[in-house]
């Protein structure tokens, strides 16, 4: 899967039948701190993932 990240890197990650979570857990990102979509779409992150997807990660901040 193609992995299009916030800082505008991206990378190949083979999705194994895994869900985003666990490709993101995997790779050291959390995916409490991200919105996940594909095309035009938000996505949950227990979707699970296949190798000709392409996931765009944007980060949310939050606070108070």
């Amino acid at each position: 899967m193609r992995i299009l990240f916030p800082d505008g890197h991206e990378e190949e990650i083979p999705a194994r039948g895994r869900t985003i979570e666990a490709v993101l857990l995997g790779i050291g990102m959390n995916p409490a701190e991200l919105l996940i979509s594909r095309g035009e779409t938000i996505i949950p992150e227990d979707t699970i993932g296949i190798d000709e997807d392409t996931i765009h990660l944007i980060r949310i901040s939050h606070g108070g």
